[in-house]
């Protein structure tokens, strides 16, 4: 009998999931975009749940047939994979029901290796319906963020007590730091902890000795604004998608009948759902999605990403949406030249040429086939040409999960950082629009383990940084007994993330221990931001991988002026158990400091859970948002540096970016001042013309900056406080 969690890992490589939207009548769409939901319907329609490991509703019923019929020595295999794929599916109490009809009465000494994933398997089953029936179908704002509030515990006790006595009696018999972290969080839940925990297995949670408790807790708003989309893992980008000014926001689910979400800003402290007005019905799953001007229009297009994990079952194509400047998106994939059959869920765009044109590296996962990650330059008439061969990325065949363009040597030519899973990182030096990898004399190729990646100016130098997190797939179920680990100060083996300081000479310093990062983190979704505008750069990190025993706490990390960092996840109420993913940072009330905004949800059919939206408390030091307008540049400015000397002699440099690779922020630029309220000088450095300086900028206000031209326009920023509470919550 395989164990529970071997049988997690390998299902792992190869899952996706599926939950059902009902879809009403498509609005407007052209025939390009009809043309590509029949495809993604299509898809659902020849999908076989026994190859794609993405229904695992269908899978269970699949596997309950061959029971009656496979040979004796396979019917025990063949019935627990049919209860694993119950409980994955999201049916808990037929699990349950399966398990406890062979292993009750529950007796340690019953308990084997043979069959100790039959007990895991029992009390997973029973933790997760404690959580379905309280953190879902009762969910409040303080539902699953721990350190738990009263508010939070458990009212159904009867999942998580089981789950106590479950995990208690197996951690007995096979001592395992995974078992300790359950056992802990189940008491969470029911607010008996720490007493209700076996004296062997507490822990002191929240470590204030490794964490910083005088940080100002941020409240959960999602409920109160219209943007708790309930769904899988997925991507999320925030711009002003309608041009009104306002900040809006753009979801993506896992499963491949899940329709894409666009909620715009209602200018009321709120969001309405516009996803059938804009012409988005049909276009589904998407496991990322990212944004930008392609076309140099003056709106922001949206590119949504499929078949991530999946190897070759994942020959899904991915979607660019044209924003049509109405309202409304048009799928223009074909026309423009970018429709190809990969597993992916990562790109970035970057203008590699300097012809002022958005071009757009998509890196794709090869394991086991052969998906070479592909480079397409801009045509600047709406098309797109495939040209990685030609400049020297011909032979990237790696599993590509992440991919950023970033200038570590202030020529202005972008250089591009690829995060590989199970391979060397690769750092391609732009040589005026060809590629030389240095990552190896750079000190960059680490973790061989990695997920999301970003470049930054950790301590505002003017030259950009890197940080690259672990995501060690040899280890997924390993995720809350790493945790423990690092909590109780124990060691563990798992790749951590990397965080290199640029040395300015294009090599870099491996300085994560330095810094206070070198810890588990089992990074999915993440990003960066400014949490008390300080000037100095702050990141959030969405952990846990597939298996259902990784509920640890997505983190937050806030900078100690660009030395070090210390951990603000508790104090700050950041702490969310469920799986996270697209992270963004943006101001959205437009009162001057930035929220963030994040997708949670698993991989699994089952595992479903609301997105969050945590409102910023702080506004006490001054800042200043920035608008770039390209014309000689990209219209959107990316890839242009700013660099603001403050009244108080501080120096702040921005990259102009949508941030890291899981999750797609804002184009502006929200730049907090400290105490400062004046910049002596703004400068742009413009990616494809000489550096403008704006000189005694007043802060507290949004400007916007064009490229060749003087004056500095104002924007009106009104504050739209977010809609107050409305209590309890139900989802279903």
């Amino acid at each position: 009998m395989a164990n529970f969690s071997k049988v997690v890992v390998f299902i792992f490589f190869f899952s996706v999931i599926i939950s059902c939207n009902s879809c009403t009548e498509h609005v407007r769409q052209t025939e390009e975009t009809k043309k590509i939901v029949a495809e993604l319907k299509q898809l659902v329609a020849d999908g076989n749940p026994m190859g794609y490991y993405h229904w695992n509703g269908k899978m269970a019923e699949a596997l309950y047939q061959q029971i009656a019929t496979a040979p004796p020595e396979q019917k025990d295999q063949i019935w627990f994979q049919y209860c694993l794929q119950l409980v994955f599916s999201g049916d808990n109490k037929k699990g349950i029901s399966e398990l406890e009809a062979r292993i009750l009465p529950l007796n340690a000494e019953d308990i084997k290796p043979s069959n100790q994933g039959w007990y895991e398997l029992l009390g997973v089953a029973y933790l997760r319906l404690g959580e379905v029936e309280n953190c879902q179908q009762a969910h409040n704002e303080h539902s699953c963020i721990l350190p738990l509030k009263k508010e939070a515990f458990h009212e159904l006790k009867t999942g998580s007590q089981k789950a106590l006595e479950i995990f208690t009696l197996i951690h007995n018999k096979f001592p395992s730091e995974r078992y300790v972290w359950l056992q802990n969080l189940a008491a969470m839940t029911l607010g008996t902890y720490p007493e209700a925990v076996p004296a062997n297995s507490k822990i002191v949670f929240p470590n204030w000795k490794l964490e910083q408790k005088n940080f100002p807790p941020f409240k959960e708003v999602a409920m109160n604004v219209g943007v708790a989309h309930n769904g899988l893992s997925g991507g999320t980008c925030i711009d002003d998608f309608n041009g009104d000014g306002l900040l809006d926001i753009f979801v993506t689910s896992y499963g491949m009948m899940d329709n894409v979400k666009l909620y715009l800003n209602n200018g009321k402290g709120g969001f309405d759902d516009k996803t059938n007005e804009a012409g988005l019905n049909g276009i589904t799953s998407g496991l990322n999605c990212i944004h930008a001007d392609f076309d140099n229009d003056g709106d922001n297009d949206i590119f949504i990403l499929r078949g991530a994990w999946l190897g070759a079952a994942g020959i899904h194509p991915n979607s660019l949406l044209r924003n049509n400047g109405k309202g409304g998106f048009d799928d223009v994939t074909r026309s423009a030249g970018l429709l190809s059959y990969h597993p992916t869920q990562t790109a970035s765009w970057g203008d590699f040429n300097k012809d002022g044109l958005l071009d757009l590296f998509v890196g794709n996962e090869s394991q086991g086939t052969d998906h070479r990650s592909e480079l397409f330059r801009n045509n600047g008439d709406g098309t797109f040409t495939d040209v990685a061969a030609e400049v020297g990325l011909g032979n990237l065949f790696q599993f590509v999960k992440g991919a950023i363009w970033g200038d570590i040597n202030n020529d202005s030519w972008p250089d591009l950082y690829i995060s590989v899973l199970g391979g060397k990182n690769i750092l391609l030096k732009n040589r005026q629009g060809r590629f030389e990898n240095i990552a190896l004399n750079a000190g960059v190729e680490e973790p061989y383990f990695s997920f999301p990646c970003w470049f930054w100016d950790v301590n505002n130098d003017g030259f950009e940084d890197i940080f690259v997190s672990g995501y060690d797939s040899r280890f997924l179920p390993e995720v809350g007994g790493d945790y423990v680990r690092e909590l109780t100060g124990s060691n563990f083996t798992s790749e951590r993330p990397r965080l290199f300081i640029n040395n300015k000479d294009e090599t870099f310093s491996e300085q994560s221990a330095a810094y206070g990062v070198n810890k588990t983190m089992y990074s999915m979704g993440s990003n960066f931001g400014d949490l008390d505008n300080d000037g100095f750069l702050d990141f959030y990190i969405g952990t846990g991988s597939p298996d259902f025993t990784s509920v640890v706490p997505n983190r937050m990390f806030r900078s100690d002026k660009g030395k070090r960092f210390e951990e603000v996840t508790s104090a700050g109420r950041f702490g969310h158990i469920q799986k996270g993913h697209g992270v963004a940072f943006a101001d959205i009330d437009n009162d001057g400091d930035q929220d963030i905004y994040a997708v949670l949800g698993g991989a699994f059919e089952g595992d479903v859970f609301t997105n969050v939206l945590f409102e910023n408390p702080i506004s006490k030091n001054n800042w200043i948002t920035v608008e770039l307008v390209g014309v000689k540049s990209n219209k959107g400015g990316v890839g242009s540096i700013l660099e603001l000397v403050l009244n108080n002699g501080q120096k702040i440099f921005r990259t102009v970016n949508t941030g890291g690779t899981f999750g797609s922020a804002s184009l502006q630029q929200e730049i907090g001042l400290s105490a400062a309220n004046t910049i002596n000088e703004l400068i742009v450095h413009w990616q494809n013309s000489e550096p403008q300086v704006f000189k005694n900028v007043a802060g507290n206000r949004k400007v916007r900056l064009t490229e060749g031209r003087a004056e500095i326009e104002q924007v009106e920023l009104a504050v739209i406080p977010f809609a107050k509470s409305v209590g309890k919550h139900h989802h279903h």
